[in-house]
């Protein structure tokens, strides 16, 4: 097997500080530390803790959003989609839990410079997702829906479990291993409580 790059051990090591305690509480140091490097290694990579944020963050969200943003694009029946988004989206958290409130907090912290790197400050086009509930309202399959509150319908039931996840688990009293087989079964519970709610 290959020898991990120093590059490599540096932003396995910036994304779990980055994760655990968000771009203002975490330091250059503790990152060079469980890199196993020293701290003026770490300088030679990365000038400054917000360039290796930067990194840390950009890599995350093209994990994310190419993705996501093919299967919207689609043409595939509008069913087929949400079945399609919500697979994706709950394999994608899965593997990442701590995810969603890591981007929730630093878009609280900065919200301008991280929806900039985003690419998200001219919208995202929702064309095809909008003519798809269009048509499909039309021949009388669903209910009038704005394309808006349809996304955020969808993307509420697939992200709050895991960012509320400390809090759920311990309503429910359920362990690590519990919730993950739960997070399972909702690829196919959210999709269906979707089109349920949108049959007219």
């Amino acid at each position: 097997m290959e020898e991990q790059s120093t590059e490599d051990k540096i932003k396995e090591a910036a994304r779990k500080v980055f994760i655990t305690k968000g771009m203002t509480g975490a330091r250059m140091q503790e990152i060079a530390d469980l890199a196993n490097i020293n701290k003026a290694l770490l300088h030679y990579y990365y000038r400054s803790k917000e360039q290796l944020f930067h990194a840390i963050f950009d890599d995350i969200i093209q994990d994310m959003l190419p993705g996501l943003f093919s299967i919207l694009n689609s043409r595939v029946p509008l069913e087929v989609k949400v079945y399609q988004l919500a697979d994706k989206y709950m394999e994608f958290l899965s593997k990442r839990p701590e995810l969603p409130l890591f981007v929730m907090n630093e878009l609280q912290r900065h919200p301008d410079q991280l929806i900039q790197r985003l690419n998200l400050n001219k919208g995202i086009d929702f064309t095809v997702l909008k003519e798809q509930l269009e048509e499909e309202y039309q021949k009388g399959n669903i209910r009038e829906i704005t394309v808006e509150m349809f996304i955020l319908n969808l993307i509420s039931l697939l992200v709050f479990p895991f960012a509320g996840r400390i809090l759920f688990k311990s309503i429910a009293q359920m362990e690590e291993s519990s919730f993950a087989q739960f997070m399972e079964l909702r690829k196919t519970e959210v999709p269906k409580f979707v089109m349920n709610a949108l049959r007219p």
